[in-house]
């Protein structure tokens, strides 16, 4: 059971990750800075959900804390590495590799 919770609690502190992206993203403004402050608001979101789990599960079920964390880290780098490379197209069809264009198209 604290394997699920672990599992669920990865993917609740990758939330604030892919929220902060998305407003970046909205946001009218074309300045770094604003970018990178989303950035960290989402981090720092992500690791106080991410900690508060720990210590909930220390608290209640100190005997499964191993698999807790461990679920939990790889939940949340999962989905963090998935979302990545997604977002940076290394998913992207075969078809759009092969297409080639010609200046003036």
């Amino acid at each position: 059971m604290p394997i699920l919770f672990g599992a669920l609690t990865g993917l609740l502190g990758f939330v604030p990750l892919f929220l902060a992206f998305r407003l970046a993203r909205k946001h009218v403004s074309t300045n770094t800075l604003t970018f990178g402050l989303f950035g960290l608001g989402g981090v720092f979101v992500s690791l106080i959900i991410l900690v508060v789990g720990l210590i909930i599960c220390a608290m209640v079920a100190r005997d499964g804390m191993i698999g807790f964390a461990v679920a939990e880290a790889v939940v949340f780098l999962g989905a963090t590495i998935v979302f990545v490379l997604k977002k940076n197209a290394v998913f992207k069809r075969e078809a759009d590799k092969d297409r080639t264009r010609v200046k003036g198209e």
